[in-house]
């Protein structure tokens, strides 16, 4: 007998009582590779990566849960309207877990296919007749596929059998009722899973997505703060927010902060550009388009270019690793030192084919990465060139660079979220891999995990997406337009 954990559902209503039983046996007995986890589209519908279950033209639409026999029972599965005898095909390699051909019942001939994943998929109503008739002599040649019976081990896509109108489809145009099962027993709606199998868009998804998976570990950080373009600054898991420190003696007058924020108020034209971490996480400094630097907890200032005439606005800010000294980048590619960070040379003097819009520093602190916005690199110090995009085609402009852990590589962010991988710094997603549907949002801002085995990016409405071994802690509110973040230690 199987086992407590199968359950029989409302699905089951109207079906043959032995398909009932062979179906939750099947479950329990079924070999697979290990039960696969539903995934869902950005709007929460539940879906699973399958082939189309039918080779040639069919119409359906999402009557799942649909009322029949008077709301006695509920549709448990899509219909795809066909013609007779077309070809039903798996879903998913796997194994014919059970047939049942007797022609009899709700469903009349019908099989289950066990994925090796251990997803389930129903095919009823398969065909009952001889070819052009509507006799129901069921001739066996003409109900499955040659070769195919219960424990036939199966490919995606293989022809298993021919779509009919058997059992209460008798009155009504031939085809396939395809029903979806998790590995536990539950049935989801067919739909979704339907629509990306045929490259068709569904609740927010246009593509089945195709990032690497995610493992979100707790080693990649265990919190990060979001900065927006007044100098709002969130906070989320682990990652605290500080009030202002007083300005240091010649600093330019800070503002007010805003309610509900640590961070300035919207009144004057410096905006915030930049927010970087200090080495115990219990602080952060934040850099202004005019030089201005805020020191928050245990920040220190170890200066500024607010008093300085410059030619460019600063755009960029980076720390040293013993979190003594910071860089500051402005937008022509000169670079400013204070602490214990060096000096190793800029674009400042250099006509470049594209501007400044980034820079990175190496992991011993005694080099850095000038980015422009064609995605060209410029190293300086001990900071290595491991490629660019300076020459590729762009389906967006880039827009942020972060380094690896351990300075071996680096990634480049475009604005449509595409990741560019180069050196030790790996893939792991990149926000077209998702599979979204085109929307307003972009990508703004990105930073790498401590481990840098994976990373997020920040989207202008507030999104915080994480790919690799990046958790989610939050998404900031879309008002305060974000422009930077920073992962808490």
């Amino acid at each position: 007998m199987p086992s407590a954990s199968c359950r029989f559902r409302r699905a089951l209503a109207g079906l043959a009582g032995l398909a009932a039983l062979l179906a939750c046996f099947s479950t329990v007995t079924a070999t697979s590779a290990g039960p696969a986890g539903a995934e869902q589209t950005p709007t929460g519908a539940v879906y699973h990566r399958i082939t189309f279950p039918v080779d040639g033209p069919v119409q359906y639409s999402d009557d799942f849960g649909d009322c029949r026999e008077g709301c006695t029972r509920r549709h448990m599965g899509n219909d795809l309207l066909g013609a007779k005898l077309m070809h039903e095909v798996a879903a998913s390699s796997g194994t014919i877990a059970w047939v049942h051909m007797t022609n009899t019942g709700t469903a009349g001939n019908m099989l289950q296919l066990t994925g090796n994943d251990g997803w389930a998929y129903w095919y009823i109503h398969i065909n009952n007749d001889t070819p052009g008739t509507d006799d129901g002599k069921n001739p066996a040649k003409w109900r499955l596929a040659p070769g195919i019976h219960a424990g036939s081990v199966v490919k995606a896509g293989q022809f298993i059998a021919y779509m009919g109108d058997s059992g209460d489809a008798e009155d009504v145009q031939p085809h396939l009722h395809f029903e979806i099962h998790e590995p536990d027993g539950t049935v989801i709606d067919p739909y979704p899973s339907l629509r990306l199998a045929q490259g068709l868009a569904t609740d927010g998804l246009c593509s089945t997505p195709s990032n690497p998976p995610a493992n979100p570990s707790a080693a990649g950080g265990a919190g990060y703060w979001t900065l927006g373009t007044h100098g709002g600054v969130t906070g989320f898991g682990s990652a605290q927010t500080y009030p202002i420190d007083p300005p240091a003696a010649g600093a330019a007058a800070t503002r007010a902060p805003a309610p509900g924020n640590t961070g300035k108020a919207t009144s004057a034209a410096p905006t915030a550009i930049a927010i970087a971490p200090t080495a115990s996480g219990k602080g952060y400094w934040i850099a202004d388009s005019d030089g201005t630097i805020e020191t928050h907890g245990d920040a220190r200032s170890y200066g500024s270019p607010v008093s300085t005439h410059l030619n460019a606005s600063i755009i960029g800010m980076a720390t040293t690793p013993s979190g003594n000294g910071y860089w500051l980048l402005a937008r022509d590619g000169g670079v400013f030192t204070y602490g214990d960070a060096g000096f190793y040379g800029s674009t400042g003097a250099m006509t470049l084919n594209a501007p400044i819009i980034a820079m990175a520093a190496t992991g011993t602190g005694h080099g850095y990465w000038l980015l422009a916005r064609d995605g060209g690199v410029f190293t300086f110090g001990d900071a290595k060139f491991y490629g660019s995009t300076g020459a590729t085609k762009l389906n967006a402009p880039i827009i942020g660079m972060g380094a690896a852990a351990g300075g071996d590589g680096y990634w480049l962010l475009a604005r449509d979220g595409g990741m560019f991988s180069f050196g030790q710094a790996d893939f792991h997603g990149s926000l077209p891999g998702l599979g979204w549907c085109p929307s307003a949002a972009q990508a703004v801002a990105f930073t790498g995990t401590r481990t840098g085995l994976g990373y997020w990016v920040v989207l202008a409405d507030g999104r915080v997406v994480p790919f690799g071994d990046a958790e989610h802690f939050g998404d900031a509110p879309a008002t305060a337009r974000p422009v930077a973040f920073a992962v808490a230690p």
